[in-house]
């Protein structure tokens, strides 16, 4: 293994003393598609290491080369070890956020992930320069630095403030599975934004409640012979469903066991629609629950939809939009909605609900 530094090459590093993998610096790097690390490979077996692995000299931690260093080592592949020296961790990890600006064809969410890495980085070198004089600064005077910040933030990722605004909102809020589609810029983020800032149906208890109604209710008591459990509900929407049993808000039902015939309709905010959702199909697959209606958006591009997909055997699609009702309120839906059958009786489900919509059976691989 050949070594040099790119500040005084005459200083020959001993590569028998190795380099440090540092977690936190890693993960400030964006992790490379299978695609693209299978790429990678391939160059690198066939080419040798061309470019050289960079590390932080004082403390032999690697800046840059992580995926390289990784495949050299599993097939005994030579590189070249360079360093650079830093007074501290801040300007090592503003130098490998900035030097993954250049070195990769990011979308526009992969670059404010990366610029949004910057700010605990700024905010830091900020506190450092102030001493001990931040309490003197008036409020006007912080107000307009977080300004400044949001601006260098949006001006660093090549994107409008407005942009990272909503792209800082999805990460907070969205599922993995919108993010990852983000990153591949299979979708944009004003659409996404716009999905999880949109009204919908929200958990059946609290100010955003929106109940079933009744004609929803009267075929999925048909289809399943009745109802044992609402897991979302509240005591003014079991007026209408009739479950022997509900779990309140207060309740909490991802705590409890599920059991029998259920009926739910989720809360449809992230994280929560994911795990009532989860839930549902291990408490199905594990025969505690034997049949289910849930009615939820026709979100069928998110990961929460295929998960239930992979237990439901029927799913109906409105005509039309689902009316919720609520005693105070107007539902004005935005989206249209969809409801899964889990169970045996496909024929019945079918019956009871193909004159609200259109009935499709749901065709399972077989192992």
């Amino acid at each position: 293994m050949t070594t040099s530094c790119l500040e005084n090459r005459s200083d020959v590093l001993d590569a028998s003393l190795g380099v440090i993998i540092d977690e936190e610096f890693q993960s400030l790097i964006p992790p490379l598609t299978e695609e693209e690390l299978s790429g990678l490979e391939e160059n690198l077996l066939r080419d040798g290491c061309i470019d050289p692995l960079i590390m932080w000299s004082e403390q032999r931690v690697l800046l840059d080369g992580h995926n390289r260093k990784a495949i050299c080592d599993r097939y005994g592949i030579d590189y070249e070890l360079r360093s650079i020296s830093f007074a501290d961790r801040n300007q090592a990890k503003q130098w490998i956020i900035e030097h993954q600006f250049g070195r990769r064809n990011l979308k526009p969410f992969q670059r404010i992930e990366l610029a949004l890495k910057l700010k605990p980085v700024w905010a830091a070198q900020a506190k450092e320069h102030q001493g001990t004089r931040n309490d003197l600064l008036p409020d006007i005077q912080q107000n307009s630095a977080g300004s400044q910040t949001r601006d260098r933030l949006a001006s660093r990722a090549d994107v409008s403030r407005d942009t990272i605004s909503k792209a800082d909102y999805i990460l907070q809020h969205a599922d993995a599975a919108t993010k990852e589609q983000l990153r591949r810029g299979e979708t944009t983020i004003h659409a996404e934004y716009t999905k999880l800032k949109q009204p919908h149906v929200a958990s059946n208890s609290g100010d955003n409640e929106w109940y079933t109604p009744a004609q929803y209710i009267e075929r999925a008591t048909d289809t399943m012979g009745g109802i044992d459990l609402d897991p979302a509900s509240s005591p003014a929407a079991n007026r209408i469903v009739g479950a022997t049993r509900i779990f309140t808000a207060d309740d909490d039902g991802l705590q409890h066991g599920w059991h029998g015939r259920v009926f739910m309709n989720p809360p449809y905010a992230q994280p929560l629609i994911q795990q009532f959702c989860e839930k549902l199909v291990e408490q199905y697959q594990s025969g505690n629950v034997t049949q289910a209606v849930v009615l939820v958006n026709n979100a069928t591009e998110t990961r929460w939809f295929h998960a239930l997909m992979s237990v439901a055997s029927a799913v109906c699609f409105p005509t039309g939009r689902v009316r919720f009702w609520h005693p105070d309120k107007t539902s004005a839906p935005l989206q249209g909605q969809a409801v899964l059958y889990v169970g045996n009786n496909i024929d019945g489900f079918a019956h009871a609900f193909k004159d609200l919509g259109d009935v499709c059976y749901v065709a399972k691989q077989q192992a």
